[in-house]
This record gives structure tokens, sequence and C-alpha cells, in this order.
């Protein structure tokens, strides 16, 4: 009888020891859960932070520049380009920012367009802001073929967008520290992209 009562007492034991054993691993998990999501937070304030303050240096740097003209970027547009004619363009100075697009190849299905606004003065700071701000996207969507990414091309951090209905890709960019790019291509391969992007030699535009 007391071995009974000695066996009942030692896994009684046991269980109070499993029990308490187990809280403590629940609570140290749950602690180690809530640090992790403070030390997250912090860090995602402290990019923001770093972000903004950036951004601004950014402003006041670009602020100092003087655009460029209409003239010359509509002329930075070639008549062809990766073998395709050019079918409309224009530029355009909207309240102090500077700005051009081109349109090639006739046919919707296959067609190049290019977009671009200079980043220098004062409006032309605030207008690009948005496209200075991609580098700090972490968007990452995927849903029915379509896709958002942030991508690396050449050491320029990109926002590309895929619609798989239209077979289109769109990149979204701030080049060179100054210019805001907008890239449309239909009807290329996704390889073809940025070489498309290339071909327009945008490093060579001076102002």
């Amino acid at each position: 009888m007391k071995t009974i009562h000695k066996h009942i007492l030692i896994s009684a034991m046991f269980v109070i020891q499993v029990v308490l054993f187990s809280c403590g691993s629940d609570n140290k998990r749950e602690a180690d859960t809530k640090t992790n999501s403070v030390v997250e937070k912090v860090k995602t304030g402290n990019n923001f932070v770093k972000g903004a303050r950036d951004l601004a240096s950014e402003s006041e740097a670009l602020k100092k520049l003087t655009p460029i003209s209409t003239e010359t970027l509509k002329a930075f547009f070639p008549e062809t380009i990766y073998g395709m004619p050019k079918t409309n363009s224009n530029a355009l100075d909207m309240a102090g920012a500077s700005t051009a697009f081109a349109t090639y190849g006739q046919n919707t299905s296959k067609q190049i367009k290019l977009r671009i606004l200079d980043g220098a003065g004062e409006k032309g700071s605030a207008a690009t802001t948005v496209y200075r701000a991609i580098k700090y996207d972490k968007t990452n969507k995927k849903e029915y073929g379509d896709y958002i990414k942030i991508k690396e091309y050449d050491n320029t951090i990109v926002k590309e967008h895929y619609d798989k209905n239209q077979n289109r890709y769109t990149l979204e960019f701030f080049y060179n520290d100054r210019f805001a790019v907008n890239l449309k291509v239909t009807g290329f391969q996704q390889e073809e992209v940025w070489k498309i992007f290339k071909a327009f030699k945008l490093n060579t535009l001076k102002p």
C-alpha cells in the first residue's frame, strides 16, 4: 500500500513539473515574441525616420538645380527605339516642373512608352517625391499572374508591375539622382524591358 502511495506521489510531482515547465516555456515564447515584435517596430520606425531624412536631404539638393528646358527634353527622344518608330511625343512645363513623353509603335499590342520628369527645382523636387521613395518600398504582390515587385537593375531600385492580360511591363524609378522615369513596354519579354530602357541612353541627357 505504501508502494502504491509512493508511486502516486512521484507521478503527481512529475505532472506538476511538466505543467510548470510548459507554462514557463509558453511564457518565454510569448515574451520572445513580444520582444521580437518590439524590435521589428523599432527597426521599422528607425528606417522610416532615416528614409524621411534622406528624402528631405535629396529634396534640398534638387531644389538648387536648374530645371531642364522642355525643348531639351523633347529633343532627347530618338526617332526610333529598339527598331520601333516614334509615333507621338511632347514636352510640358507643369508649373515649373519639366516633363516629356514619347510613344513608339503604332500597334498598341506592341508598343513602348517613356515618360520623364525632371526632379530639379522647387516643383520638380516635390513632383518626384513618390519616385524617390520607391527605394524604401517593400511591395511584393502577385495575383492571377500579375505582380508588383521591387527589383534592382544596375544599382537602380525599380518598382516593376506586370499586367498579364495586357502583356505589359511598367517600370517606375528615380534615375541618376535626377529623373523620375515611367516606362511602359507592351508585347515584349521581361528580359528585354531593361535593355529597351538602356537603349534610350538617358544618362547622356544634360541640362
